[in-house]
């Protein structure tokens, strides 16, 4: 493979710096405190404003107490109080914002 050129490397990191915004404001959702601590140090590694909360009941308190704090909700499919699909029927209803749906593994 060819080596790449100065200005087309400067514009492939333009393109990477404008794909991730520093500063995105996320609240993250999971029952599982190792997931949700591991997700919060990857989101705070990308420079993004982290809340985390352990049950959907919680998450959609805060959303709806402040919804213009957030501009991402990050929420586990399986959780105890609710499952994300409900919460994403809930916040598509009650306000704009887009909303990741993740999967961890149940061993």
């Amino acid at each position: 493979m060819a080596a790449m050129g100065g200005d087309q490397r400067k514009m492939m990191e333009d393109a990477a710096e404008d794909k991730f915004p520093e500063g995105l404001r996320v609240l993250a959702v999971d029952d599982d405190y190792v997931c949700l601590k591991v997700l919060e140090n990857l989101l705070r590694g990308c420079k993004y404003h982290t809340t985390t909360v352990k049950d959907a009941t919680t998450a959609l308190k805060i959303l709806r107490a402040g919804k213009e704090k957030f501009d991402l909700v990050i929420t586990n499919v399986r959780m105890q109080d609710m499952d994300s699909l409900k919460l994403l029927e809930r916040i598509r209803l009650e306000m704009d914002l887009p909303v990741i749906s993740t999967l961890t593994a149940q061993f």
